[in-house]
């Protein structure tokens, strides 16, 4: 089974001819599902999943009201193409044992933006987030991450090193406690930081020698002696330091420039920590890093979460699922594909369109540029209003079911579709579909 196995989308309304639909026969890997409540979009959303996934597409399905784990598609009738190892569970909650998405990923490739798209991209998720975060915290911030990014051998310049590790939310809580610290002693945040490190340092070596010393039984003046030998050195540590900071020629010359940090406000500073403790806090960000699967139906489930915080996840989930895209694509070298090797999924499109206003968030991207690197976006919406225009633009396919008479107009204008056809709609039974020709009402998926 491949894409040029034609998928039977049902039979014609009106001649009772088979009506098939495959991947080749498109111009791109974009569907829409429009349906209202009860009009059987999930269930022809599951239909065409299924079908697509047997032939060799690994699907990304952001699952929001539960509707797409494999009792799902059983529940639909699909068990004979589907079974639960096929399905890779990524599971979103608010507690440890839940998955997370490390926003400061740089994608390893051009199409990506490098580290400049990806600190602008990690402040807009910042805002989404936290809407109360001001121009002034999110400056802060874009400093502070070029600061966390450079520590963590990330060049923009230098391509070849966004393959390296990045950092966490949890590295931007270090700088930022850093430079807090560094604004109230007068120091640079190289010192604050060697400080810290060296009392870290003597405090485990002293906690780990007394637990040892204990189990071997030695005397407490022993183990006494011991914790003042690693006293004296760290001592002698942060004299040298006071030394360096303290003395006529530092206090006096200070040659070179300030840094940015040492102008800020500790408040402002302060309250940017604010926003990403709680950011930590939630564990989206900072937990189990989830692993999606070639070849599986990777169902991210957001059922758990706020819907705020769903739609920062799946801006998150869009972004990766486009570079993985890309990279398949070059690593290959197998661009403009005939059928995608990743299709995203999402039945709440409405959410989509709050997180699209920029033609170049995640999903409009997938929609306006997947074609090239084997990637598409479908979405499932209950009003056309739903889908951001440049997806409109962009789909290939249409599944148009029953909706409510007062969205014909807009249906009408938005999809060229004669309001006598959609009054033929009906629940679960039919639907209006295209390729971009004329409609066709097809008995569908029965």
């Amino acid at each position: 089974m491949d894409h040029f196995v034609d998928i039977h989308i049902g039979v014609d309304a009106k001649t009772g001819e088979p009506k098939i639909w495959s991947y080749p026969s498109v111009t791109n890997f974009n569907i829409i599902f429009l349906g209202g409540s009860g009009a059987g979009k999930t269930h022809t959303i599951h239909h065409m999943a299924a079908n697509v996934y047997v032939r060799g597409t690994t699907l990304h399905v952001i699952d929001i009201k539960g509707d797409f784990a494999h009792s799902n598609f059983e529940a639909t009738g699909l068990g004979h193409m589907l079974h639960p190892e096929d399905f890779n569970e990524i599971k979103f909650n608010y507690y440890q044992d839940g998955c997370s998405l490390n926003p400061l990923q740089v994608p390893r490739t051009e199409e990506g933006g490098g580290v400049v798209r990806t600190i602008e991209y990690v402040k807009e998720l910042v805002k989404v987030f936290n809407p109360q975060s001001g121009p002034k915290q999110l400056n802060y911030l874009i400093e502070i991450l070029k600061t966390v990014y450079t520590k963590s051998g990330i060049d923009h310049d230098d391509p070849e090193t966004w393959a390296r590790q990045s950092p966490t939310l949890i590295d931007v809580l270090g700088e930022i406690d850093l430079i807090f610290n560094a604004l109230t002693g007068g120091m640079d945040t190289t010192t604050v930081a060697d400080i810290f490190k060296a009392y870290g340092q003597a405090k485990n070596q002293a906690e780990k020698d007394i637990r040892k010393m204990k189990i071997d039984e030695e005397p407490n003046s022993a183990i006494e002696e011991r914790v003042q030998e690693i006293r004296a050195t760290l001592e002698d540590t942060l004299k040298g330091h006071a030394a360096k900071l303290i003395n006529f020629d530092a206090l006096t010359n200070r040659n070179g420039a300030r840094s940015d940090w040492e102008h800020w406000s500790k408040e402002t500073l302060y309250s940017l920590k604010a926003i990403i403790q709680g950011m930590v806090d939630s564990r989206l960000f900072t937990g189990n890093p989830s692993k999606p699967k070639q070849g599986k139906i990777n169902r991210y489930d957001l059922t758990a979460l706020s819907p705020a915080h769903q739609q920062v996840i799946m801006r998150i989930i869009a972004s990766q699922v486009f570079a993985m895209g890309v990279m398949e694509t070059k690593r290959n070298n197998a661009f403009n594909p005939k059928y995608p090797a990743h299709i995203l999924i999402a039945d709440e499109g409405k959410h989509i369109k709050e997180i699209s206003v920029s033609p170049i968030s995640p999903f409009n991207r997938i929609g306006t540029e997947g074609r090239g690197y084997g990637v598409g976006v479908w979405c499932g919406v209950q009003q056309p209003d739903q889908v951001t225009k440049d997806l409109l633009k962009n789909f290939a396919t249409f599944f148009l079911l029953k909706t409510p008479d007062a969205s014909y107009q807009e249906i009408t204008k938005l999809f060229g579709v004669r309001p006598t056809l959609l009054k033929s709609l009906l629940p679960r039974e039919n639907l209006l579909f295209g390729t971009g020709g004329p409609y066709s009402l097809v008995n569908h998926f029965r």
